[in-house]
């Protein structure tokens, strides 16, 4: 039995019936050409219609139905370390944020940025994927090409603000309204940081 493989992402597939009245079978895949003659019998050519019927329902049914994509090194992907979550984008870090809502949002962003919408990944401890396309996509706008509005955000980075956690003055290092939250850092220390979630906590420094 001989056995011909040719990789190509794209083959092309024709059928033609020649001047002598045989039918042809023509597949084109990595710049090399395989022809397979059936004959001029019209049962011989119904056999080939049936055949090739058959193929495309075979990839609807074994290969299509329940088709699920595999992380790959150019998708987008959410990760979380040491209290953190590790947004990056297309093999390019996108940042460390407080939250997963917050890690969304931003990866979100960054994929608007960049013009590139890749599969998206939750990554867990255990090393697991799970596909979180959906909940990415809902920060999008409905013509996916710019943010969809944040509710509540209040706050712009490098406002000061008081907070009761802290016992000095604070800085605002980014608000992601009523989902998010808004991160803080301590003025002069951007090592001491809090995650505020109940706003009632902040007090706004206007002088």
């Amino acid at each position: 039995m001989a056995q011909i493989v040719l990789h190509d992402a794209e083959p092309g597939f024709a059928v033609a019936r020649d001047g002598n009245g045989d039918v042809t079978l023509t597949i084109d895949a990595d710049h090399n050409s395989l022809r397979i003659n059936v004959g001029g019998i019209y049962d011989s050519a119904a056999l080939l219609a049936q055949s090739l019927h058959h193929l495309a329902e075979d990839v609807d049914d074994d290969v299509l139905d329940g088709w699920q994509d595999m992380p790959d090194e150019h998708d987008a992907y959410i990760s979380f370390d040491r209290g953190r979550y590790y947004a990056s984008l297309e093999a390019s870090r996108v940042g460390d944020y407080p939250s997963q809502d917050v890690a969304e949002i931003e990866l979100a962003r960054a994929m608007i940025a960049a013009g590139a919408f890749p599969n998206a990944w939750f990554v867990n401890e255990r090393g697991n994927y799970h596909d979180i396309g959906e909940d990415i996509r809902r920060w999008h706008n409905e013509a996916g090409d710019g943010m969809a509005a944040i509710e509540g955000i209040q706050y712009q980075p490098g406002d000061p603000v008081r907070y009761v956690g802290i016992d000095w003055q604070c800085v605002v290092i980014a608000d992601w309204g009523t989902v998010g939250g808004v991160e803080i850092h301590a003025h002069g220390d951007p090592t001491v940081r809090a995650h505020v979630t109940d706003r009632t906590e902040l007090d706004p420094i206007t002088d």
